[in-house]
């Protein structure tokens, strides 16, 4: 791909994420990481993992409500190099209670991270988090425009929160320009 060298498959890491709305009007973000490997790893204390086999096999299920706030978590285990791995499962139900948006990352950190989780279940969580804004966000935006038209004056400002998060919504940028024009400094209410 990237150059006429001849190259070997070793590893294979694979993220799945799915939303789902529930008629109760709560969300289900489910999240899982699967690290195959395509050649043999050997351990100095446990049996070898060879090709086709999982090292890591792990799953995270988040219910959350239209607020952004967590109502409950499971994270499991599937596979794992070692038995101590599964031992931070129950860990991430600290996470119950969380708002996810501003301060998520931190609060994660401190609850679930270094030895009190798992480095591969903790690193899933920011895809639980795209995930479900990914998922609510046309939701979000028409149940906004319904109270009012004109985004400065929506009751949620998160539905507008990525702007200024990257280059395409950049304040100076055409997509906001174009899409919500009342958000760019200094310009009118008129659409380009």
């Amino acid at each position: 791909m990237l150059g006429d060298c001849e190259r070997e498959l070793t590893h294979t890491r694979r993220i799945t994420c799915r939303a789902y709305r529930r008629r109760d009007g709560l969300w289900e973000i489910e999240a899982a990481v699967e690290d195959e490997k395509a050649e043999t790893v050997n351990f100095r204390a446990r049996p070898a993992v060879g090709p086709g086999q999982f090292m890591h096999r792990m799953t995270l299920a988040f219910l959350i409500d239209g607020d952004y706030t967590v109502r409950d978590v499971a994270a499991r285990t599937l596979d794992a190099p070692w038995p101590a791995c599964g031992e931070t499962d129950e860990a991430y139900r600290s996470l119950i209670g969380l708002s996810i948006g501003p301060g998520f990352r931190r609060q994660v950190h401190e609850r679930v991270g270094g030895e009190r989780g798992c480095t591969h279940l903790t690193d899933l969580l920011t895809q639980v988090g795209n995930t479900y804004m990914q998922a609510t966000w046309p939701e979000r935006v028409a149940r906004q425009s319904a109270v009012d038209p004109d985004p400065r004056r929506w009751p949620d400002p998160g539905a507008v929160g990525f702007v200024g998060q990257c280059h395409a919504w950049r304040p100076d940028g055409d997509a906001l320009r174009r899409e919500y024009p009342e958000l760019v400094p200094g310009c009118d209410d008129r659409r380009a």
